[in-house]
């Protein structure tokens, strides 16, 4: 079995139980996903099954889009909603994420308090578009390319508006040529209502591709 399976990745779980429930599901070992979404995350997961995997770096590689809102006169140790409120007004580098750092994942060091140097990167911003502002918060749209820190896009935003914030929610919207609104539910999955691997993955991979 062969194909790629878009899902709607539910907030508190990670990319790697998505991958074990569809693992199980589905009885194949051969399965991965291009990109990966931490637990506070949401939104669009690409599911690679079996030949698919040989896409992974171009699929990886696609701009992604991300809706995000953030909170406003509020900064935390990882960046989100989540970690432990920093009481000092001095800005501190956000570092949970599941970009991997000698194997393991960012958010790993930092729940251990362990403290690393994030690698600088090159990244491209297409397009920042204003979505909603309250007086405490902020929700916007982004389209990225691969390897860019939403949380720290967040805490630059923040000191642009000369003051701390920090990632209250995050959806991936779309990834290439992907959308969320062509994503299964994981119950759907689970209760196995569909299961649907499209036969076109590679054409669609290369329009993907082809959009960059």
């Amino acid at each position: 079995m062969d194909g790629l399976l878009l899902i709607d990745k539910p907030m508190g779980i990670t990319s790697h139980k998505v991958i074990e429930i569809i693992r199980k599901k589905l009885n194949i070992k051969r399965v991965g996903h291009a990109g990966t979404l931490d637990p506070l995350a949401t939104g669009l997961l690409i599911i690679m099954v079996g030949k698919a995997t040989k896409l992974s770096n171009s699929l990886i590689s696609q701009f992604k889009t991300y809706e995000v809102e953030m909170k406003l006169f509020l900064e935390t140790d990882t960046g989100d909603i989540t970690g432990k409120i920093i009481k000092s007004e001095k800005a501190k580098p956000p570092i949970y994420s599941a970009i991997k750092i000698g194997g393991r994942k960012l958010y790993q060091y930092a729940r251990q308090g362990i403290q690393v140097k994030i690698p600088a990167r090159l990244v491209k911003i297409r397009e920042i578009k204003l979505l909603k502002s309250e007086r405490e918060k902020i929700s916007f749209l982004v389209e990225c390319s691969k390897g860019t820190y939403i949380r720290s896009l967040v805490k630059d935003v923040a000191t642009k508006l000369k003051t701390i914030g920090t990632v209250s929610q995050l959806r991936r919207i779309s990834s290439g040529n992907f959308h969320i609104s062509q994503a299964l539910k994981l119950e759907e999955v689970r209760e196995e209502k569909i299961i649907s691997l499209g036969n076109n993955y590679e054409e669609n991979a290369k329009l993907s591709r082809n959009e960059e």
